[in-house]
């Protein structure tokens, strides 16, 4: 395009056809541009929106995520903590049981079984405080100290079993060894050994002890045993005799009436007659003898017999 310019009367032709050319091209390119950027900007922003709302969402997952490992750590935390106390209990317990085994011991004088209460368990229980270490390997431990806590228990077990055994079996034979006299009262009117005899005058061995007592007054047994006879004899009148093992036989002669039957099982108190006057007598008593291995032997030294 040609525009004919002309100031002050003077007449110019200027070619601008050219030059608007360029303009519109940058013009357009410029738009051009304008559009890519903002089309740009635009998918930038909007790109950046999404990827700030996963990672947002991430972000939320992983404390989300944080959270619950920390309630499970502490709740680790509390299981050994619990297992440990548990452990410390049972190594107590253990203790307890040994200071127990060692007074039932001293107290009962045994020295020759192959019992052993001092010795210390060989184990340790794991400390719950230290979080660092590997949960695995504390529980681990612990599972190898409570598998040890149950052997030791084990152990102590069959030690105050065998204990219970001895001090039974010789409480058995404590209460079966004759111990008291065999009426509640009464009196001693004939002892154990050579006397004159009531009926005859002469010189004769008594062997057994007389008490006197009311008639009809409770005989009683003096040791745990088994009634071997309820019998009528013609020297001891109504006799009952008893057998306490380990040889030990006690008579009870000159009884009014029987209060138990052969055979029957009796404890040491047990009322097993009647105070009488039977037999070859010469008032109401008890004749008692204490027989050891078929053999009369004096009962005074069982009358008042310390355990």
């Amino acid at each position: 395009m040609n525009v004919l310019i002309s100031p002050r009367g003077i007449k110019r032709r200027l070619n601008i056809s050219a030059y608007s050319q360029r303009q519109r091209s940058l013009a357009r390119l410029g738009l051009f541009l304008l559009a890519v950027s903002c089309g740009l900007a635009g998918y930038y922003l909007g790109g950046t929106a999404s990827q700030q709302a996963l990672f947002a969402q991430w972000k939320s997952d992983v404390a989300q995520q944080q959270t619950q490992l920390e309630d499970m750590q502490d709740e680790s935390d509390a299981q050994i903590e619990a297992l440990t106390q548990k452990i410390a209990y049972f190594q107590v317990y253990i203790n307890r049981l040994e200071a127990v085994g060692n007074k039932l011991m001293i107290t009962a004088g045994i020295d020759d079984l192959e019992i052993d209460f001092s010795s210390d368990p060989g184990f340790g229980g794991p400390s719950a405080a230290a979080k660092s270490r590997d949960h695995i390997e504390l529980l681990s431990e612990m599972e190898q100290t409570l598998s040890l806590i149950e052997f030791e228990l084990q152990s102590q077990q069959n030690k105050l079993l065998t204990l219970d055994a001895v001090l039974s079996s010789r409480q058995r034979n404590e209460d079966s060894m004759p111990n008291g006299r065999p009426i509640r009262k009464g009196w001693m009117s004939s002892n154990f050994g050579e006397r004159t005899d009531p009926f005859t005058g002469r010189k004769a061995m008594h062997k057994g002890i007389d008490f006197a007592g009311k008639s009809g007054a409770d005989v009683l047994a003096v040791a745990d045993g088994i009634v071997i006879a309820t019998v009528k004899h013609s020297g001891y009148g109504n006799l009952v005799e008893v057998d306490h093992g380990n040889g030990y036989v006690t008579r009870y002669g000159h009884n009014k009436s029987f209060n138990v039957n052969s055979g029957q099982v009796v404890k040491r108190g047990d009322v097993i007659a009647a105070i009488g006057n039977t037999g070859r007598s010469t008032g109401p008593h008890v004749h008692f003898e204490v027989l050891k291995d078929g053999r009369q032997i004096n009962p005074k030294k069982f009358l008042n017999r310390t355990k």
